[in-house]
């Protein structure tokens, strides 16, 4: 990179402890032309836009409203989801403030209802039933069990009494 430098300078190799020899084939002329022209394009790759593509100063400020506007639209749409998701988990379903019912739900709620009431209902006929069928099972077994006892006994009883 140096190298380069001084070569746009008009610079010969030079040694740190040298001092500088100006060449005689160059004349200050074109060595200020060469300066001028690294400068030159030194600078235009500085530069950072052109002129025509840089906005106005009004089109920047419209675009800066626009912006903000948007902003404070998805800002405030954030807000409302977080409310409605605090609501949502906190409060009860039909304390929410977003709830709206629906009658055919209304309708089905009650409908369930009425079903669960049935089923518990029949659920504990069942188990009535049921403890019934077993009690009843109990005094069967009993009842034939002292069948074939007394059976048993009078077999005995009529071989003892021959």
């Amino acid at each position: 990179m140096f190298s380069r430098l001084r070569k746009r300078f008009g610079r010969g190799n030079v040694d740190c402890g040298q001092t500088r020899v100006k060449e005689s084939g160059l004349s200050s002329q074109s060595n200020d032309g060469q300066r001028q022209h690294f400068w030159g394009i030194f600078n235009a790759r500085r530069e950072t836009s052109s002129p025509e593509t840089a906005p106005s100063e009004n089109q920047a400020k419209k675009e800066k409203e626009r912006l903000i506007k948007e902003l404070q639209l998805i800002t405030e749409e954030r807000n409302d989801l977080r409310d409605r998701l605090r609501f949502l988990t906190e409060r009860s379903k039909n304390n929410r403030p977003h709830f709206r019912p629906n009658p055919y739900y209304e309708d089905l709620e009650r409908m369930e209802e009425a079903v669960m009431s049935i089923l518990h209902n029949l659920e504990m006929e069942n188990t009535e039933i049921h403890e019934n069928n077993h009690k009843l099972k109990k005094e069967i077994t009993f009842s034939r069990s002292q069948k074939v006892q007394e059976s048993w006994n009078w077999t005995h009883s009529s071989k003892r009494a021959s």
